[in-house]
């Protein structure tokens, strides 16, 4: 007997599934790559296993509330020993919590790393990304290695206004030598310059209707570093792409180069540049320069060739990756080693500080209760010195003079005060 079975085209399930983004595009990077087994091993460490993230959380936080201090250590362990998507929130409150005490200083590479990677993988890119741009209250800072796992996820979700704004952290690190991190940059910014929508926007505060005067002691003279002050996306994408495409001299980074200097708005350097050049630039990269821009008359003065960008970078992406992956994934592994043999390290060193500190308290009061105890046995042999010590903790202050004394004002009896 035969049985009929209705089959459905692959694109209209993967769309009733809400997964068609990802299969029109492909991660660049392997699952080796990830390293996602070497990473949950940490798990498996006692320290970890022991703890109760609810309970740490609120023993964190309400000693931060009494004492206004927290211990980076401990922010580490609470990061890596999330394992659901519940404490997201309460994490990032404790690493801004962090970055608010003196202990800040000693937060160890692996919190970050545990940051990133929780947060990408329950899809928080957003708040990972405000985290990632509030240096300050955050000190979230990425590496080579984490800028690439972002930048390849957020390829396949299509997000690549995330991409270019990760590919702008490095670029504000000036940490721009991996090749591979390089070949994902240019594909992000390429990708994004085509349609630039996704860049969150400051918008300022509105302007008060009435005038608030304010007294202030001094007035800071306006002053912009073309760096960290940056705000606009195209000067943040153009300083990028002029930073990545100096490293190299053919064709392709010289035209993303020109592309970044002409978006950043540096145009003596633009025509420096330009005048160098001898060969055929890409066109469809210098179309993507703004019709406004004070650069236009220097760039019909040189010659373009077409190509197809996005396939060479594709191309790029694919050979620095051949290159480099085998490096990485055998570094990065030896990394997670290290940050775990540290963290038992450092707890154990905390461990005897405090065994330490607990053991001088013990004898500092145990000196006492044998002193108080001497007084006693002794107090009749020493009641003379006894009695010396005591008045010699009185305090003794001279008397003073308030001017003469004035005398009583007098009265007088007979006065009788007039009729109205």
């Amino acid at each position: 007997m035969l049985k009929l079975v209705q089959t459905i085209p692959k694109r209209p399930l993967l769309k009733q599934l809400g997964l068609e983004k990802y299969y029109t595009l492909r991660t660049f990077l392997s699952q080796a790559y990830y390293c996602d087994d070497v990473w949950n091993r940490r798990l498996n460490s006692p320290l970890l296993q022991k703890v109760n993230n609810e309970e740490l959380y609120y023993e964190l936080d309400q000693r931060y509330q009494k004492s206004k201090q927290l211990n980076a250590l401990d922010i580490d362990i609470f990061a890596n020993s999330i394992q659901s998507d519940l404490f997201c929130d309460e994490l990032l409150d404790m690493v801004h919590k962090l970055r608010l005490t003196a202990d800040t200083f000693n937060t160890p590479e692996s919190t970050s790393h545990a940051v990133v990677r929780l947060l990408l993988k329950y899809d928080k890119s957003d708040d990972l990304l405000d985290a990632l741009d509030d240096r300050l209250n955050y000190g979230l800072f990425l590496d080579y290695y984490t800028a690439n796992l972002l930048m390849d996820s957020f390829w396949k979700s299509k997000q690549f206004a995330h991409g270019a704004r990760v590919a702008s952290q490095l670029m504000l690190q000036e940490e721009v030598d991996h090749p591979l991190f390089q070949s994902f940059a240019l594909l992000h910014c390429y990708n994004y310059l085509l349609n630039p929508e996704g860049w969150p926007v400051i918008t300022p505060p509105p302007e008060p209707e009435e005038e608030i005067k304010i007294r202030v002691k001094y007035l800071r003279n306006p002053y912009d570093d073309d760096h960290f002050d940056l705000r606009e996306p195209s000067k943040i994408v153009g300083k990028t792409l002029a930073m990545i495409g100096r490293q190299h001299s053919d064709p392709l980074h010289q035209s993303f180069q020109l592309l970044g200097l002409a978006l950043f708005g540096k145009k003596d350097e633009f025509k420096k540049v330009a005048a160098e050049i001898k060969t055929p630039l890409v066109k469809e990269i210098l179309e993507l320069v703004p019709e406004d821009s004070d650069v236009k008359d220097v760039m019909n003065n040189l010659t373009t060739e077409s190509m197809n960008v996005n396939d060479i970078l594709k191309q790029n992406v694919k050979k620095s990756f051949e290159k480099t992956s085998e490096y990485d994934i055998s570094e990065q592994c030896k990394m997670f080693e290290k940050w775990e043999h540290d963290r038992v390290k450092k707890m154990d060193e905390q461990r005897e500080r405090l065994t330490k500190a607990n053991r001088l308290e013990n004898v500092e009061d145990l000196k006492k209760a044998l002193k108080k105890k001497e007084e006693k046995l002794w107090f009749f042999e020493n009641e003379d010195q006894i009695d010396l010590d005591i008045e010699a903790k009185y305090k003794f202050y001279p008397k003073r003079w308030f001017g003469h004394k004035k005398k009583p004002r007098q009265i007088d009896e007979g006065y009788i005060p007039p009729e109205v």
